[in-house]
């Protein structure tokens, strides 16, 4: 899946192929939406919204692999292998890798006068259907 990466001024965004709302600041976000597959919000990433069942499986199996990696080194008294570092730079490296062709990855970042702030991942299917 490809990563784009926009810093907006406000949290408005459209879907490209289907013109639908996927979030606003003053509604929240669009969990209907029929191009949205899930989003994750940079404070609470570990707690996405996943519309779409195999990629709903896929991250919940990387949750569990890095959750056994955690608690292996915990009870072995070292730190996980790097891959299994559940981190918002974990989660930017899933998305790239998860194989679906026609979605893409919007990762949004917040301009607020020269800052960039709040990440938010949002998921979604290009391909009109």
């Amino acid at each position: 899946m490809q990563i784009v990466k926009l810093e907006l001024s406000s949290l408005d965004l459209y879907s490209p192929s289907t013109g639908e709302l996927i979030c606003n600041e003053e509604t929240g976000y669009n969990e209907e939406a029929k191009s949205l597959m899930g989003y994750w919000i940079e404070e609470v990433f570990t707690e996405p919204f996943i519309k779409n069942e195999a990629l709903n499986a896929a991250w919940k199996k990387l949750v569990t692999e890095c959750d056994q990696a955690q608690e292996k080194a915990d009870e072995e008294g070292t730190y996980p292998d790097e891959q299994f570092d559940l981190s918002t730079d974990r989660l930017v490296q899933f998305l790239g890798d998860y194989d679906a062709p026609t979605w893409v990855a919007f990762q949004i970042g917040l301009n607020d006068g020269g800052m960039v702030t709040d990440n938010g991942w949002f998921v979604l299917n290009l391909e009109k259907d």
